[in-house]
């Protein structure tokens, strides 16, 4: 009798496929790290990683989600195997970043904490990689080698990843980290932790400055948080389901949204009666919720400014593809968010002004 092993789960392989950049990439892993997903295209699926790398995992998501695409990473191990050959592994970690000026900045962040510290580095792919594992003295695995199309296709299959992906990833740039001393664990994970903990200088001020009520517009996906964070002073973002997470450890739990609402609407109003600028970060899609901070705006004497984020509906549904199931808005309901985003009546529902994301976005 043949036996047929579980495969990827469909959701599984919607995400990864959704995936279009190597940062898209990272942010699934970092997922797959935590457990939030169950299955990564370069392991069998429903594993997670190797029961070596749990302790790893919380450097590890922080590294991915900073847009270093972790590839493969050990501790620091020095130990008789179940061979009796005495086996010794480097700390290291491989991956990639991506050829931009972000990624080269953060690039050189990691680089400047890893010299400091007198570990090995390699910033881009060379032929034969940094020796990272030996047996009685034998290298046995290295980290860092030069890949070719085929190497990639195999570490990421061509079945469940876009095909531009692979141009990406020949273009990116493979860098490797590694503690010179074999067995141990106590020093590159701390360094590249505090690396990657230390956020860049901004290279912009924020584009909004006017006291006010911004209310976010848009479907789930289509990019609101991301212009709240960019294009808004720290703090001004008030978010529904944080206030939710706050109440029951989840945003994801629908049950504790009156709780949520009443915390939220109470910190709203107490920035409205100071006159500071605040913005909203939800979806925003009903004419009921917008009017009704609108009046709440105008009753403490401040102006309300939507703020749409119109994102094309395709693009909201591929991004929301790849999010974690707590996360992840079913599809039939983010086209009805986006069709009621997309009816805003400005002056029917109160607001004084309306702002594009995407002209927010493009600002220098």
């Amino acid at each position: 009798m043949r036996l047929r092993l579980p495969g990827m789960s469909r959701s599984d392989r919607a995400r990864w496929r959704a995936a279009r950049s190597i940062d898209d990439l990272a942010q699934l892993t970092a997922l797959w790290l935590e457990g939030r997903i169950t299955s990564h295209p370069g392991v069998m699926p429903h594993c997670g990683p190797d029961d070596e790398t749990t302790s790893l995992v919380p450097v590890l998501a922080l590294a991915n989600r900073a847009g270093y695409l972790t590839d493969n990473s050990q501790p620091g191990i020095a130990e008789t195997g179940f061979d009796g050959r005495w086996w010794e592994q480097r700390a290291a970690v491989t991956g990639w970043v991506r050829r931009d000026r972000a990624g080269i900045d953060l690039v050189n962040r990691i680089v400047a904490a890893a010299d400091a510290a007198g570990l090995i580095v390699c910033a881009d792919s060379h032929r034969t990689g940094i020796p990272v594992t030996r047996a009685d003295g034998h290298i046995q695995t290295g980290f860092g080698a030069q890949q070719s199309t085929r190497d990639l296709r195999a570490i990421w299959p061509a079945r469940l990843i876009h095909r531009d992906l692979f141009r990406q990833l020949e273009g990116a740039i493979h860098l490797t980290v590694a503690d010179p001393e074999y067995g141990r664990d106590s020093l590159l994970w701390d360094v590249l932790a505090q690396a990657l903990s230390t956020p860049p200088a901004p290279a912009t001020e924020p584009a909004i400055t006017e006291p006010a009520l911004y209310v976010l517009v848009g479907p789930a996906g289509s990019g609101k948080s991301t212009v709240a964070a960019r294009r808004f002073p720290t703090g001004a973002a008030l978010e529904l389901d944080a206030f939710r997470a706050l109440a029951a450890g989840t945003p994801a739990d629908q049950s504790a949204t009156p709780a949520a609402v009443t915390a939220f609407d109470a910190i709203l109003t107490a920035r409205l009666e100071r006159g500071l600028l605040t913005v909203l970060d939800a979806t925003h899609a009903e004419a009921r919720h917008r009017r009704k901070y609108t009046v709440l705006a105008h009753q403490h004497g401040m102006r309300a400014i939507a703020v749409v984020a119109d994102t094309p509906t395709a693009e909201c549904q591929r991004r929301n593809a790849m999010r974690p199931d707590d996360r992840r808005v079913p599809p039939r309901i983010l086209r009805a968010q986006a069709r009621q985003a997309a009816a805003l009546r400005a002056k029917d529902d109160g607001f004084d002004a309306v702002l594009r994301a995407r002209d927010l976005d493009s600002t220098p």
